[in-house]
């Protein structure tokens, strides 16, 4: 006589066994992040925050390494640029793998809709938002560059003088000059500045000279017989009209200047220096171009401080922003599944040839695959009414 098994089981007992099973295991207090309710048709493979987490990281990776492409020396900068390169690289060859295998395969002809949904909905997104934080990174990375690093860092490199009286001292002596302290009873003479027009942009200067005042006589001029020291700034002053307003102009109090860094805008300067010394009869050998400031030693330590309060502030906006927007996709990605549009069971085969490339870029999808075949191998014993031995 022939023994033939034979599994028998109330109609839902397996489902409701099965997200019992699930609940318990993916919902203990993870359920509070995911709000899931057990008697939903939902199948979750991991908790929404450990997706969410998942897709963050390459996401921040990728914004803090072409933020600090535009920081740091150029060799770094390069290898940091290729190390983002390769995160997005391998997120575009993860696509290219499920695309393929979805062609090659004809896996969304085979029954296996859903299941592609499941897998390419996170790569897809990652992806996206990878390219998304490259461009979000090198604008951050870059204006902090142009607003207060690139100043501090060159500035790093110069020196500090302090009570340089510009009748006495040519510029030739102090070509080093990063922050600078005039002598109390030097100042600039806003009324006798100069300017160059170039593509829009007005470029001024103001000669830094003793009591604040160009005099026109010989008697007044430096001992040296160069006017050297000027106070410079962008659109800051009406051409012709010399009204110089660029900088602590109106303070008081402001006692020296930090060497401009402006290398685009130092040759249009220079010019300026020319109109204005073919205007005034003066003569200027080795200008040296200042933004005027109150406190020169002090403003150099604030550009340090504030680029730390922006690079703290890009750090935390950007991993609470990509993080409370990854929890959402695990959510939507969660209602997918709830809703029957997308889901892990069903997995399809990896096609012929694509094995290897699926373990190196799709090696979840791979598991699941092996996981469920695994299953449908295995004997179906001790579940439920037991068998019953035909006669």
């Amino acid at each position: 006589n022939e023994v033939v098994g034979a599994m028998v089981l109330e109609e839902g007992n397996l489902e409701y066994d099965e997200l019992r099973y699930l609940w318990f295991h993916n919902y203990s207090l993870k359920g509070l992040l995911d709000g899931t309710n057990p008697n939903k048709q939902t199948y979750i493979y991991n908790s929404n925050f450990t997706r969410a987490c998942n897709c963050t990281k390459p996401v921040v990776l990728t914004f803090v390494l072409s933020m600090t492409a535009f920081l740091v020396w150029r060799p770094l900068a390069i290898l940091c640029g290729l190390a983002a390169a390769c995160v997005i690289g391998n997120l575009a060859c993860t696509l290219f793998v499920l695309l393929l295998s979805v062609l090659v395969g004809k896996i969304h002809q085979n029954h296996h809709e859903r299941s592609v949904v499941y897998w390419s909905w996170f790569p897809c997104w990652t992806f996206a938002l990878c390219c998304a934080a490259a461009i979000a990174g090198g604008l951050t990375g870059d204006y902090m560059w142009d607003t207060c690093w690139k100043s501090y860092t060159e500035m790093s490199t110069l020196k500090t003088y302090r009570g340089i009286n510009p009748s006495t001292i040519p510029g030739k002596q102090v070509q080093d000059a990063g922050a600078v302290s005039f002598d109390p009873t030097a100042g600039i003479d806003a009324e006798h500045a100069g300017c160059f027009m170039h593509h829009g942009s007005t470029y001024c200067v103001a000669p830094i000279v003793t009591n604040g005042t160009l005099l026109h006589s010989l008697a007044g001029s430096p001992s040296h017989g160069s006017y050297d020291y000027f106070a410079v700034g962008v659109d800051c002053c009406s051409c012709p009209d010399m009204d110089f307003r660029c900088g602590a102009w109106r303070n008081p109090y402001a006692e020296g200047g930090i060497r401009s860094t402006d290398s685009e805008a130092r040759p249009y300067y220079r010019l300026a220096v020319d109109a204005w010394a073919s205007q005034y009869r003066k003569t200027s050998s080795h200008p040296l171009f200042f933004e005027w400031v109150e406190s020169p030693i002090a403003h150099w330590k604030n550009l340090r401080h504030r680029f730390m309060k922006l690079l703290t502030l890009a750090l935390a906006v950007s991993v609470i922003a990509v993080l409370g927007f990854t929890m959402t996709l695990a959510r939507i990605h969660q209602a997918l599944v709830s809703n029957g549009v997308a889901s892990p069971l069903n997995t399809p085969a990896p096609p012929e040839g694509f094995e290897s490339a699926w373990a190196r870029f799709l090696p979840d999808m791979l598991a699941r695959y092996k996981e469920e075949q695994l299953q449908l191998q295995a004997p179906a014993v001790g579940y439920g009414a037991s068998a019953q031995p035909a006669m």
